[in-house]
């Protein structure tokens, strides 16, 4: 992982990390809210490196998952269904969970650039 790409990874939030991400002309927030991460996204393509995202922002993620249950009526278990159907292992889910909490992060951004005027 080249310099460049641990400073946007390892800022607070996952938010710091998308505007950070966007500001270094890495990849656009916008693509990342409307394709997902499946389709690519520099620094969190690996397994290697979606365990190291997941290592630095597990409590935002994990607290994420929590309300998102909430939202929806559903125990964590089985919120997590809807973000990893079929995980075959540790590693499988800890990816599929970094990419969606990277996911709605960007949506939320996304959704909140035209009110506040920013271009995402």
């Amino acid at each position: 992982m080249t310099d460049e790409l641990k400073e946007w990874f390892l800022m607070p939030s996952i938010t710091e990390c998308l505007v950070e991400y966007q500001k270094q002309d890495i990849g656009l927030v916008a693509d990342i809210a409307k394709h997902g991460c499946s389709g690519g996204v520099s620094g969190l393509t690996y397994y290697a490196e979606t365990t190291a995202f997941h290592d630095h922002h597990q409590e935002e993620i994990w607290q994420l998952v929590q309300d998102h249950a909430d939202d929806s009526g559903l125990k964590n278990g089985e919120f997590l269904q809807h973000i990893s159907q079929d995980p075959t292992s540790l590693t499988g889910l800890v990816n599929d969970l970094v990419w969606w909490a990277v996911e709605v992060r960007a949506q939320e951004l996304h959704e909140a650039a035209p009110a506040a005027g920013a271009s995402t």
